[in-house]
């Protein structure tokens, strides 16, 4: 699994009280983090995009998926066939809900978890 997450921050520090919380909602299906990127978003100086690279647990299923996912945001894109990449934005027409200190996240699935 590939997250890319562009959250609102001063600097570095900040952007991790954010990456954290996001952690947090999906702790119990991963397996291994590997945190790939952490730096200021080039459009906005008040921008972090952080982008990881998961190990996640083989027996994710649907319904999994499904409560990580309303945990983030209650808001939701879908992309793909059969469905491969997630995106949340708080911007999105409809979004009411999205973790504090989150503008926008994709997440992509790995082939094993489609």
């Amino acid at each position: 699994m590939f997250i890319r997450l562009y959250v609102t921050a001063q600097n570095e520090k900040e952007a991790k009280v954010t990456l954290k919380a996001v952690l947090e909602k999906i702790k119990e299906i991963v397996i291994r983090i590997n945190v790939e990127k952490v730096e200021p978003y080039w459009k906005f100086n008040d921008m972090y995009v952080i982008e990881l690279n998961l190990i996640v647990k083989k027996e994710l299923n649907p319904s999994q998926l499904k409560r990580l996912l309303k945990s983030i945001s209650d808001k939701w894109s879908c992309y793909g066939a059969p469905i491969n990449e997630f995106l949340a934005s708080r911007t999105t027409k409809g979004c009411n809900y999205i973790l504090k200190g989150v503008e926008m996240i994709n997440i992509y699935l790995d082939e094993d978890y489609i």
